[in-house]
Parts: structure tokens; sequence; C-alpha cells
């Protein structure tokens, strides 16, 4: 399994959560409303070395099983580029080896 962290224009999303589903790319989605730039100072909304402000942006993250990571992937390039001079965002694959179920807690004491 890998898990999908993809930070896209917030105009993006609609179209990238239809087409994940249209193809049948399944997993639970999460969405985030972050700001993107390029800074390695303090978080802040506005980036240091330039002045410039951030750029408000989406992060989707998809835990998909393997078989289906590239088309996942490639429908998120697809759809999230715009007609920006600027970059759009980026993709990030990471490695899943176990996902843990939050779930009612069993009856009785919890022992250590």
């Amino acid at each position: 399994m890998k898990k999908i962290e993809a930070v896209i224009p917030p105009s993006s999303l609609g179209t990238i959560r239809a087409e994940l589903v249209r193809r049948g790319v399944c997993g639970n989605l999460t969405v985030t409303e972050v700001r993107h730039g390029e800074t390695h100072g303090p978080s802040n909304r506005t980036d240091e070395s330039s002045g410039e402000p951030l750029k408000e942006k989406i992060k989707v993250e998809l835990i998909v099983p393997d078989r289906q990571i590239d088309k996942a992937v490639n429908v998120i390039l697809r759809h999230a580029i715009t007609e920006s001079t600027e970059r759009d965002g980026h993709v990030t694959l990471l490695n899943v080896d176990e996902i843990l179920q939050i779930t009612q807690p069993m009856q009785g004491p919890i022992s250590n």
C-alpha cells in the first residue's frame, strides 16, 4: 500500500475526486487546507525570503493498494494542472506497512 499526499489548487479538488471515483480508485480521502510556498523559515502567511504571500492550496491524502497507485497518481497529475505559470503543487508517495483502525473499545479494562 502507498499513501499519496498531493498539494493541489483548490479548484482541482472536485474534478480529481470525481475522476478517482469514476476510475474505481478505492480509499478514504482526507482533505486539508494548506498554504504553500518556497520557504524554509518559520511557518506563516509570507515567504520571508521574497515577501510573497504563500498560496492557498489543498492537501489531499489517500491510501491505495499498490495495484491502483499509477491510476491514482495519473488522475491527480492530469487534473491538478492549471493555466498558471507558477508551480501548481506536488505529489509525494509514502510506503504504508500497516493501517490500524480506530473502533469502539472492547468491554473491560485495557491492559498495558
